[in-house]
């Protein structure tokens, strides 16, 4: 018998799916209070933890819980089961998923009637097995769930388990399977007019199109979820739909639209606890700045996502975004790093059996060994990666694979060969609908190998196609890209007014594309001089309440005064009416002075009750106050928070036209001839030079206040040895000598990042005041009384006695050849007070300088890293 587990109107079987309205939880809470039979208690509370859940895990999780002890108590196992289930849901949100399988197998073992839950805790697990990667074992729990549920029609719980497993499919790109299951899953949420369940089978189907390279028919179930997400005005949905648009607008090229949309939704997820789905956010952001160019933007966020991913091993997710580190690495021609990351998310998708991403990371790989000269491994790998996808039938993946074997035969100056390629995979995007931006690159490529070999009207038919293709996208990154061809072809043509003409469009569309990035973040820069108001009125609320606390204890020492005095007026009392009793005799003299004792003694009782009275008030305008202070230093430092990530991606966005002008001054070098003109680049790449020291000051500076950091082994060798690198150039320019002494026996863990930050500066700081004559550095990192300590001593200028005190502060510069900013050792000192670590400092006038940072080792904390 299934009991009144379900006297509750039609409920909700999956999260992240809310068939009720707020209207529906608010009656849910009243009736929480209404009802007085137990077993429709738990039932409540276990459908108020479902349908608070996506809004406010710990909410969930503490009306689960409750269920659970009631159910226990009152011997009720539908009610306990569920109750299991939604508190290994709140573990599965966390990414404990050990803990979540626990909760979902203890679940299983509660003996019930009720056949669905058992299959929905079935289903639950499966999706824990997902995000782990055990395809296997996730399938094997999706149809025993699925088995359960057609044999008892349990429609509501069977479109949950199709929607799941038709997920697993799409992650394994099994694309067809995934649209079957989709598919069923959608026609029961119609038949039960589940319009929440609708819209995420309506997106999984979007991705599903996109897949297949049907974008025309993924658009359209876009739409549509979209269309559902804002009639229902769900927060969850609205994310999925604005993730979904972003990447259309991401693959149709409009990156900015991407990213205005993008932000949209991490501005929704910031009240939400999703972890897992604010990491893919993170993915797509990053994904959509590195096709900007803004690599070190995209790595932020890259790593961000990371922070999340590598604690709980997600690894289908962790694979992805190795690559995507991997393939940012490889952009910026540091060929090391980029292998490093590529084997790794090779490493882990061979683990889990992912062709597509074992494709994937073939093809990356072949264009890493492309770049670096290897033509005939570049070229094996690509075939490797040929291969896989014409197995899956992943045509835009064919068609990519296709198009880098030609660019290679291109390179190696093969144009015959590279144009049979091109022409192979342009035969594939001109069979995919609404391909636009794959064919105008196609075009654009094809032209510019015709021009490379001279056949210059085949390459004018070409291009002028890919001209008229991007400009019907819109995608100004596709435009900007064909007038560079152009201005290459009129170049090889002789033609230089056109070619001119051309590298003018191209240079004025690019500045276009980066002023309208940076306008998305304009505002962030003028913010923080609000953030410096803020902090202001933070410390000037604190002054306030200090003095009004003051101000409190001395009207409270008042008070006191008056209570003594109140106890001795009642101990007078006492003594007056002994007194009285023994003289009673005196009648009339006793008489007058008991009237004057009751006058007295009503005043002050009057006078107690008004002290009582300004105490009580004066306590509760001390409440207030505290409570207005901490909800205003609350909301404020929240708000500093956020700026100063807006300042970080601010910071890192000016570097770019910094970098540019320093290319351009190296490339002056070779092209240039004049010495004037020589002296003038010289003159900007210093200037350059300068301003991005400025930044990477800000951002040391972003840096240190940084909230969450990576705790972590510190490898104090090789951090020394790459800083020292870093100023190979000065060091030599200025003979300076710079000798290392590790004495490290065990290991060091800490914040690398900080580590690094501090060692930069005191290195840097020493080279800025450096001797004149023998000049050297000495280095030294040992353990002493179980701290890890670190030494930078130099022979160079020194510091005044006079300024000894000062030499920490923000921007102050203690001599007149100092060409710095002021900021390194304030750096300095603000990284180590992070660190809760130590400084001091030795240094004469003249004789040079020592600094020491005492660091703890942190040995103790060497557990939770495993």
């Amino acid at each position: 018998m299934i009991r009144s587990f379900f006297f509750l109107a039609t409920f909700l079987v999956g999260h992240s799916i809310t068939l009720f309205s707020q209207h529906y939880v608010d009656s849910l809470k009243r009736l929480l209070y209404e009802i007085n039979d137990n077993i429709k208690r738990v039932d409540v509370l276990n459908e108020l933890s479902f349908q608070v859940y996506d809004n406010n895990v710990d909410d969930g999780f503490t009306y689960a819980s409750e269920a659970y002890e009631h159910s226990r108590l009152i011997k009720y196992p539908a009610g306990q089961k569920r109750s299991l289930i939604l508190i290994g849901y709140r573990f599965a949100v966390r990414g404990d998923f050990q803990k979540a399988l626990s909760y979902y197998r203890q679940a299983s073992y509660v003996n019930s009637t009720v056949d669905e839950l058992l299959a929905y805790s079935y289903t639950m697990a499966g999706n824990v097995y997902t995000s782990l990667a055990n395809y296997d074992s996730a399938r094997y729990f999706y149809f025993k769930s699925i088995e359960i549920l057609e044999k008892n029609h349990s429609t509501d719980y069977l479109a949950f388990a199709f929607k799941n497993l038709a997920r697993l499919y799409l992650i394994q790109w099994k694309n067809k399977e995934a649209e079957v299951y989709f598919s069923k899953a959608e026609k029961i949420y119609q038949e039960r007019h589940n319009l929440n369940g609708l819209a995420t089978i309506y997106f999984a189907l979007s991705d599903v199109n996109k897949n297949l390279a049907q974008y025309e028919l993924a658009n359209n179930y876009l739409n549509k979820g979209c269309q559902l997400s804002r009639d229902e005005k769900d927060d969850f949905l609205i994310v999925l739909c604005n993730k979904s648009q972003g990447d259309f607008y991401y693959r149709s090229g409009d990156y900015l639209k991407s990213l205005e949309i993008l932000f949209k939704a991490l501005e929704i997820l910031k009240s939400k606890e999703n972890p897992q789905l604010l990491a893919s956010l993170y993915n797509q952001l990053g994904e959509v700045y590195e096709e900007l160019g803004q690599h070190d933007v995209a790595l932020k966020y890259y790593f961000d996502a990371l922070k999340i991913y590598e604690p709980i091993g997600v690894k289908y997710d962790l694979a992805r975004l190795y690559s995507e580190v991997g393939w940012i690495y490889k952009n910026q021609l540091n060929f090391p790093h980029a292998e490093e990351y590529m084997q790794k998310s090779l490493k882990i998708r061979q683990e889990i059996q992912d062709d597509q991403g074992i494709s994937h990371s073939y093809n990356v790989m072949g264009v890493l060994y492309f770049q670096e000269g290897k033509y005939d491994k570049a070229i094996e790998l690509l075939e490797k990666s040929l291969t896989i996808r014409r197995k899956i039938g992943h045509n835009e993946g064919i068609s990519a694979c296709i198009f880098n074997i030609a660019l290679v035969y291109e390179e190696q100056e093969k144009f015959d060969k590279a144009l049979e390629y091109h022409f192979r995979a342009l035969e594939i995007d001109e069979k995919i609908a609404n391909n636009k931006q794959s064919l105008s690159i196609s075009y654009n490529q094809i032209g510019q190998v015709h021009t490379k070999s001279g056949n210059f009207a085949e390459a004018l038919k070409y291009l002028t196609k890919a001209n008229d293709l991007s400009k019907e996208t819109g995608s100004k990154i596709l435009i900007m890209n064909n007038y560079l061809f152009f201005a290459e072809f009129y170049e090889a043509k002789g033609d230089y007014k056109n070619a001119l003409d051309f590298h003018k469009r191209y240079a004025t569309l690019n500045d276009s594309i980066y002023s309208d990035g940076n306008a998305l973040k304009l505002a962030e820069m003028q913010a923080l001089y609000q953030v410096e108001q803020k902090n202001q009125e933070i410390e000037l609320l604190n002054q306030n309440k200090e003095i009004q606390n003051n101000q409190l204890q001395l009207q409270r020492s008042k008070i006191n005064q008056q209570k003594v005095i109140i106890i001795s007026g009642v101990i007078g009392l006492l003594l007056i009416s002994v007194l009285a009793y023994k003289t009673f005799q005196y009648t009339s003299k006793i008489k007058r002075a008991n009237d004057e004792i009751l006058e007295q003694k009503e005043e002050i009782q009057a006078q107690s009750e008004e002290l009582i009275e300004a105490n009580q008030t004066i306590a509760q305008i001390n409440k207030d106050l505290e409570t207005k202070v901490e909800d205003r230093t609350s909301a404020l430092r929240q708000a500093y928070k956020e700026l100063d990530t807006f300042f970080y991606r601010s910071s890192h966005d000016f570097r770019r036209p910094l970098t540019t002008f320093l290319g351009l001054a190296e490339v002056a070098k070779i092209t240039v001839k004049d010495s004037n003109a020589l002296e003038l680049f010289s003159k900007v790449k210093e200037t350059a030079s300068n301003l991005d020291k400025m930044l990477i000051k800000l951002q040391s500076i972003s840096d240190v206040g940084a909230q969450q950091l990576v705790f972590k082994e510190v490898f104090v060798k090789e951090i020394i040895g790459n800083v020292c690198d870093s100023f190979g150039d000065e060091l030599q320019t200025k003979d300076i000598k710079l000798s290392c002494s590790i004495a490290l026996k065990e290991s060091f863990f800490s914040y690398p990042a900080m580590f690094k930050i501090i060692i930069e500066n005191l290195i840097e700081n020493a080279i800025s005041f450096s001797g004149v004559v023998d000049p050297f550095i000495k280095i030294s990192a040992f353990l002493e009384d179980g701290q890890v300590v670190l030494e930078v001593e130099d022979n160079g200028h020194g510091i005044e006695e006079q300024y000894h005190d000062r030499i920490f502060d923000m921007y102050f510069r203690g001599s007149d050849r100092s060409k710095g900013n002021g900021l390194g050792l304030y750096i300095v000192k603000k990284a180590v007070d992070k660190l809760n670590g130590k400084m001091t400092f030795r240094s004469s006038f003249g004789n040079g300088s020592i600094f020491r940072v005492s660091l703890p080792s942190n040995h103790n904390h060497l557990e939770i890293l495993y």
